[in-house]
């Protein structure tokens, strides 16, 4: 990440509050800018702040791209798009014409920046967690059926979750099966909202493969569920963040 993309963060927020006031519609050339906004993850050092700091990391579009192509590769069928963490929604940039696009974000100036730039998209600005709580106090488990996502269910989940050991307050709700790692969250529960044969595509951590037996009652779990279709170790691909990070493919049982 540049050394001043906390300052480009900040005047991307002056401006989309000033847009806002003047009630103008947004030109293409305004599009692009407020796509540059980043995610404040490893910014600590030099100026941001939040709880995005130890997990915002938003995808590089050619690894997005590299998504969209196993998406095609394993027979993605046009269907509707679920995005967990959809950040500014650039995983929404390749998606077919007529597809319907959903979209979680807690940022809510990403989630913004999402809406403004795929205005088809329905973009939730909460956390992914509550697509499984009792709408619209999100204080309890759903007391029929899985979701209340009008879309559900999915033809694909796609995305770049968040990852480690990480718990929010509404992590109580989701005691069994047990999933230490958020990432682990954002795989099973993203492979229940999908149809049988849907494909679960994210970028993760390398974690998730290399860490052995560490986790196998949550992997266990998700075997249930899905069988993997392929997978691919990366470099570290985020600005500001040194992680391995891998892409993997399940397809719903």
């Amino acid at each position: 990440m540049k050394a001043d993309q906390v300052s480009l963060n900040k005047r991307i927020e002056q401006f989309l509050a000033e847009k806002k006031l003047s009630k103008k519609a947004f030109t293409a050339e305004e599009i692009a800018f407020i796509q540059s906004y980043e995610g404040s993850g490893g910014q600590a050092g030099k100026g941001a702040t939040g709880q995005g700091l130890l997990h915002e990391f938003y995808t590089p579009d050619y690894v997005v791209e590299l998504l969209w192509e196993l998406a095609n590769r394993f027979g993605y069928d046009g269907g509707s798009i679920l995005e967990p963490s959809v950040a500014t929604g650039r995983m929404f940039k390749y998606v077919p014409k007529d597809a319907i696009c959903v979209g979680f974000e807690i940022n809510p100036v990403s989630a913004e920046i999402a809406r403004l730039s795929y205005p088809n998209a329905t973009i939730h600005t909460g956390f992914f967690e509550t697509a499984f709580l009792e709408a619209p106090r999100f204080t309890k488990r759903m007391k029929s059926g899985l979701t209340w996502l009008k879309e559900y269910p999915f033809s694909l989940v796609i995305g770049n979750p968040p990852y480690g050991k990480y718990k929010n307050s509404y992590s109580s709700y989701f005691p069994s099966p047990a999933m230490a790692q958020i990432e682990m969250f954002f795989i099973y529960y993203g492979l229940l909202l999908l149809k049988k044969g849907g494909l679960l595509i994210y970028v993760i951590s390398s974690n998730f493969l290399r860490n052995g037996n560490t986790y196998d009652k949550a992997k266990q779990e998700i075997e249930k569920i899905a069988v993997i279709e392929d997978a691919y170790r990366l470099p570290p691909v985020f600005k500001s963040s040194q992680v391995p990070v891998d892409i993997i493919v399940l397809r719903k049982k």
